[in-house]
């Protein structure tokens, strides 16, 4: 499931075409990458953001772009996540992590029969709820101190969030540096640490490896929320608990760090956050 963006070389990416004052045109002259770069345009209108630099990621599910910030951001940039057309969406993989989300989020009857329709206007609903699911989830955990981007803003398909990076390099994923033993001793004992923050805050990140960490001077930073579940209402949150300290320690075993047993840990701090009883 997990989503292994690449990395964009911006030297080798052409300038992209100012959205200010485009040409509109019918959905279905416009290539994918046109229809990406109109969603950003709302954002521009409504002075969220004042330029599309470049994109930097992408992911069969999203596209991440470079974006200047508007002066009312008081920073320079920010980046802006906009998730492919909800046609590209395989719903029928998403169900793990649907699971009790009606119940975290207490939408109303009218909502739930909407989102549960198999038409295209269900579909779309749906679409719109996975991604509305991520800016929430990125809110609660950066409220509570997670190492997460900080949210800015999130319209149709696009979440605004907090650039982790310089004007020329975005912050690279953990998976492709070389790690000394210390610096891979600290990340390993910090990212658990989130781990358990994650659950203190109602949530699993149902997907966490090292390509959705990114490091930037010595600062790490967990991204990719959209699968997040709440364990509280999610019967298959442990399982998802113990596959994410899996998938971690997967990477820093490489690095000969010793490990945790990945189900007595998550016993360990589900019993503290979740369930004593378990």
């Amino acid at each position: 499931m997990t989503e292994r963006f690449e990395e964009i070389d911006p030297d080798q990416v052409e300038a992209q075409e100012k959205l200010r004052g485009a040409t509109p045109k019918d959905q279905e002259d416009l290539t994918v990458e046109e229809v990406l770069l109109a969603g950003l345009d709302p954002l521009i209108k409504n002075e969220w953001i004042t330029d599309v630099v470049r994109p930097i990621k992408s992911g069969k599910e999203a596209v991440v772009y470079l974006c200047r910030a508007h002066p009312s951001l008081e920073r320079d940039l920010v980046a802006a996540k906009i998730y492919r057309p909800h046609e590209r969406r395989a719903f029928r993989k998403d169900g793990v992590y649907q699971q009790g989300r009606e119940r975290g989020s207490r939408p109303d009857a009218r909502a739930m029969r909407s989102l549960s329709r198999k038409t295209r206007g269900g579909q779309v609903r749906k679409f719109h709820a996975w991604i509305s699911h991520e800016m929430k989830t990125l809110e609660v955990l950066y409220a509570g101190g997670a190492q997460v981007p900080e949210p800015v803003h999130r319209q149709g398909p696009v979440v605004l969030m907090e650039y982790i990076g310089d004007a020329e390099h975005p912050a690279p994923v953990l998976v492709n540096l070389p790690l000394e033993a210390a610096t891979a001793d600290r990340l390993y004992g910090e990212i658990l640490g989130s781990v358990e923050l994650f659950l203190k805050h109602h949530r699993v990140h149902a997907d966490l490896s090292a390509y959705n960490m990114l490091l930037w001077e010595d600062r790490l930073v967990i991204i990719d929320f959209p699968q997040a579940v709440d364990p509280r209402y999610n019967d298959d949150a442990f399982d998802l608990l113990v596959r994410d300290v899996t998938n971690v320690n997967d990477f820093f075993v490489d690095h000969g760090i010793e490990v945790v047993d990945p189900i007595g840990h998550a016993l360990e701090i589900w019993r503290k956050h979740v369930d004593p009883n378990r």
